[in-house]
């Protein structure tokens, strides 16, 4: 009964995870994958391309190498996760939680940085959890911090459900796997180390009845190679204030936090990635090969070595030939049109969800209405990851004393940089100007909404009336004609009409 056994839900959605990993992290890590998502031709095969130096290996090198594999997974992240946090979340604190504010995970990130990590790994593989930390020697005013734990990572899981598909709200078990490169104590070498960690609600062979009449608390070990039998005796139970009546572990998919994995919500954008990827490697080899024609000589000596070139004289037999033969190059304008598909099939899918620059004019409504139908998937995301955040730092409060139920995290769904234009204020006051029922703190508030201002109706009364007061130089322009008679006038013997007017404080 080893520790590194897997979910089979787990082995089911591994591929996707690896798949969309590699093409998130880019062309290094496909093209370093080999035959996994670029098969060699048979002319390699027949060559004996699996033996390095061989001639087929040569020439799946070259044609891996000729390949073009598009960044388009992690150009779509990188492109939500603006549009999602263009507007930062709203995170409630009791005050004994405020120290996680700025300083929330092992790498000091704030838990606004936290939120936006969490919602690239729901992007990027649609899946990911969080485990609230104890300190090895915790301090009783700061003693937590917040772990990540990619797909790959979370290796097993028992959510109480009579089947592997059944979900439930009751976590008894959890499996991380914490292997990797550690650094040898007084040397340089770096060396790999295998190590799981469990997450256990009372013991390991607890049944349900037991664990609803004996209300077990949380605890963990940690196995290392050598050692991976499970053993309860090394179970430790962490104990702050108490000990804790559930595992401080959250899973977050892309749609919700339940055990049991989604599918990604790039998995299709990755597909078309690497059928492009496929396709340009093709692609470029008939290129190659358009261009590497072969000279044929008709009638030539058999032993004599013949030249090419600039500087190559070639003086065939009386009633010979010499012609240059190649790939047909028939075949390549389709090959760029499939391509030009491709892209397009993958902008689609990529959705370029905000694009401003291609529609200079649209308006804000316009806008908020062609982008609603496409950010369905950010809402689930956004509300996904802030709800297991809150969860955590909810965990926390209760473990170190405070009011869980003062801990909110509030995301953004606000996806539409609708920021008012200067002409469609223009068309404000110019509506108003020709009697359209509208008052100037109807039109501020307007602006307040579109991000204008952010002081309030009062605020810029103040402001504007401390304006007078200003020099000369500085006051606002004439609203008249500037190069009306009245532009020269001396300040003060302006036309009334020639000064900007200003609506008047609001008696209180």
């Amino acid at each position: 009964m080893g520790v590194d056994s897997v979910h089979p839900l787990y082995s089911e959605a591994l591929p996707d995870w690896e798949q969309l990993d590699d093409t998130y992290k880019g062309e290094r890590r496909v093209k370093g994958a080999g035959f996994k998502y670029l098969p060699p031709t048979s002319g390699m095969r027949a060559d004996n391309v699996e033996t390095i130096n061989s001639k087929g290996w040569h020439a799946y090198d070259a044609y891996r190498r000729r390949a073009v594999f598009p960044d388009l997974v992690k150009g779509a992240v990188q492109a939500m996760i603006g549009v999602m946090h263009h507007k930062p979340p709203t995170i409630d604190l009791p005050a004994e939680l405020e120290y996680l504010r700025e300083n929330a995970t092992r790498r000091k990130e704030s838990l606004e940085l936290l939120l936006r990590r969490i919602n690239e790994e729901q992007l990027a593989k649609g899946r990911l959890g969080l485990l609230l930390d104890m300190k090895t020697k915790p301090d009783t005013k700061e003693p937590f911090f917040i772990v990540t734990y990619c797909a790959q990572d979370i290796v097993n899981w028992d959510d109480g459900g009579d089947d592997v598909g059944d979900k439930s709200d009751v976590l008894r078990m959890v499996v991380l796997n914490e292997s990797g490169l550690e650094r040898q104590e007084d040397a340089f070498e770096w060396v790999n180390k295998t190590k799981y960690r469990v997450l256990l609600l009372g013991s390991l062979d607890a049944t349900d009845e037991e664990i609803a009449a004996a209300k077990p608390m949380y605890g963990f070990a940690v196995f290392e190679e050598g050692s991976l039998a499970f053993d309860q005796t090394a179970i430790q139970n962490p104990t702050l204030r108490g000990q804790l009546d559930h595992i401080p572990f959250k899973f977050i998919n892309a749609n919700d936090v339940s055990a049991s994995p989604d599918a990604p919500p790039l998995l299709g954008l990755s597909n078309l990635a690497l059928t492009i990827y496929r396709g340009e490697a093709d692609y470029r080899q008939a290129l190659f090969m358009q261009g590497q024609d072969t000279l044929v000589i008709i009638g030539g000596e058999e032993d004599k070595e013949y030249r090419a070139g600039a500087n190559a004289t070639l003086t065939p037999p009386m009633g010979g030939d010499a012609k240059y033969i190649g790939v047909d190059s028939k075949g390549l304008p389709e090959m760029r049109e499939a391509l030009q598909y491709d892209y397009q099939r993958a902008d689609s899918k990529a959705g370029e969800l905000i694009n401003e620059t291609s529609r200079e004019r649209e308006s804000g409504d316009a806008l908020t209405i062609r982008v609603a139908a496409r950010t369905a998937t950010l809402n689930r995301i956004a509300l996904a990851g802030a709800f297991a955040l809150q969860e955590i730092l909810r965990s926390a409060a209760k473990w170190q004393g405070a009011n869980p139920d003062k801990v909110v995290v509030t995301p953004n769904l606000d996806f539409v940089d609708d920021k008012m234009e200067g002409t469609e204020l223009v068309q404000l006051m110019t509506a108003k100007s020709l009697g359209a029922p509208l008052s100037l703190e109807s039109i501020h508030e307007t602006m307040q909404d579109r991000g204008v201002t952010q002081k309030t109706w009062d605020d810029e009364l103040e402001a504007i009336e401390k304006e007078t007061e200003l020099p000369d130089a500085m006051q606002p322009m004439p609203t008249t004609n500037p190069n009306g008679p009245e532009a020269n006038a001396p300040p003060g013997k302006r036309p009334a009409a020639a000064v900007s007017r200003r609506p008047a404080p609001v008696a209180r």
